[in-house]
């Protein structure tokens, strides 16, 4: 059975501070949802969740986990903003939906820490944070998803992209390329994108009207200044890009070609899904 309880320990909560919460080790944690007052989720900087002081995940910013959110178009609910661990979208072939879902429960039993650390802007009015967390039985850590973000400083034109990290064994679920504009009446940002393995194209470039299309009919909404390369489109996390060094399927080369029709800071940003306790990644 599911619990759902308060998280009372959090600490920091002031204008200009880093305010950090500690799970209780011992349950599996599968949706945190963050009631926040007197700051917005744009105020909120430099969110990670981090496992014996290892990241697993990262946002630069809460706002960016409301993207994710309407990205896959999860219910939302004004004020709060939740992470998700166990994710709606998954789902599977072989498996009940539910069950597979609860596969990338963040487990801690065997962990000595499990916390979530931000910085609060200077700038927020009266900040007060409350958290809740939806629970279940207590089992290791597995598999989880692992958010990172890489930043780059595109031109005008193609740009391309060789140097993501590929931890062996982990999957690659979706890739998104945030470009912001500064002309927002005659720009878009990044306009197509190809990505190669192995020199074999596994998504060709497209119009951004068919591309964002194709995403809405994959149960997705695409976001202002993002281009998502999603390659969980169906929910099936294990039919994804697998990220091996040996073997059939060893990946000896893996490229993002990115068109922008605007210059300038950029970042991309990659959803692994790995087993934690294989890797130090």
């Amino acid at each position: 059975m599911l619990e759902l309880s308060p998280l009372n320990n959090i600490t920091g909560v002031h204008a200009g501070g880093t305010a950090s919460v500690s799970l209780p080790i011992g349950l599996t944690y599968e949706t945190i949802f963050f009631d926040l007052q007197g700051v917005t989720p744009a105020q909120i900087k430099n969110f990670r969740v981090e496992l014996n002081g290892r990241m697993l995940t990262e946002y630069e910013t809460l706002a960016e986990l409301v993207k994710e959110n309407d990205y896959y178009e999860r219910e939302q609910l004004d004020g709060y903003v939740a992470l998700h661990f166990t994710r709606p979208e998954v789902k599977s072939a072989l498996s009940p939906d539910l069950q597979v879902q609860r596969f990338f429960g963040l487990g801690t039993v065997g962990l000595e820490l499990a916390q979530i650390k931000f910085d609060i802007d200077g700038a927020a009015a009266n900040p007060q944070i409350k958290a809740w967390a939806h629970k279940s039985a207590g089992t290791l850590p597995g598999w989880l998803f692992k958010r990172r973000v890489f930043r780059f400083n595109f031109a005008q034109g193609t740009n391309e992209v060789a140097d993501i990290p590929r931890p062996e064994g982990a999957h690659i679920a979706l890739i998104e390329i945030r470009k912001p504009v500064q002309d927002t009446e005659n720009k878009v940002g990044v306009t197509e994108v190809e990505f190669l393995v192995n020199n074999t194209k596994w998504r060709d470039r497209l119009p951004l009207k068919l591309h964002n299309h194709i995403l809405k009919q994959g149960g997705r909404t695409a976001q202002k200044d993002t281009f998502a390369v999603d390659l969980m489109q169906q929910g099936d996390v294990f039919s994804s890009l697998m990220l091996a060094k040996d073997g059939p399927n060893a990946i000896h080369d893996m490229r993002l070609r990115i068109d922008c029709d605007e210059g300038g800071a950029s970042s991309v940003v990659v959803h692994y899904a790995d087993n934690y306790a294989a890797s130090s990644f």
